[in-house]
């Protein structure tokens, strides 16, 4: 059997750390390039986080002490702070809409705890329906810069109001 020549050798000994370099740049552009698609791929769905507020709602179906307004939900804030009340709003199922901040009993900013919307579709919150049947819902909502929007809070009336509005 011949023996090879050392320039034989060398030269097959060169190629492997060549094709193993070729393959390494390879596996990272293609790496790079899946990251790169899931990060822009995500951009849509991203969104601000949610911010860490608790409220707590009081139904009162009988009205005590709201006149001849009916039946009431007190909204009250918990914990947490929003800084901004004219980007929270109160909704009902009509989709009508009044500022945390125009509330008489909200304020330009959600907080402190134990501060409280009083919402019984008249007076400062007339924009809103009155509380008039069960099933009827009121939602919390804080409206981003982005132009997105986050429930805060989602209130079904649980029982027909035994104290109804006029307006019903």
């Amino acid at each position: 059997m011949p023996a090879s020549s050392p320039s034989n050798d060398r030269s097959a000994r060169g190629l492997s750390p060549v094709v193993g370099v070729s393959l390494l740049v390879v596996i990272v552009v293609l790496l790079a390039a899946t990251v790169g698609v899931m990060v822009m791929g995500f951009e849509d769905v991203l969104s601000e986080p949610q911010p860490q507020v608790s409220f707590d709602v009081d139904y009162h179906p009988d009205g005590p002490d709201n006149g001849a307004n009916g039946a009431y939900i007190n909204i009250t804030h918990e914990f947490g702070s929003l800084e901004d009340g004219s980007r929270v709003f109160v909704v009902d199922d009509a989709n009508n809409r009044i500022a945390w901040e125009d509330v008489w009993t909200g304020g330009e900013t959600v907080g402190p705890a134990g501060e409280y919307a009083h919402i019984d579709g008249a007076g400062s919150d007339s924009a809103l329906k009155p509380i008039c049947e069960a099933g009827q819902r009121y939602r919390v909502v804080i409206e981003h810069e982005d132009g997105s929007s986050s429930i805060l809070v989602d209130y079904e009336i649980p029982t027909e109001p035994t104290s109804k509005s006029a307006a019903c």
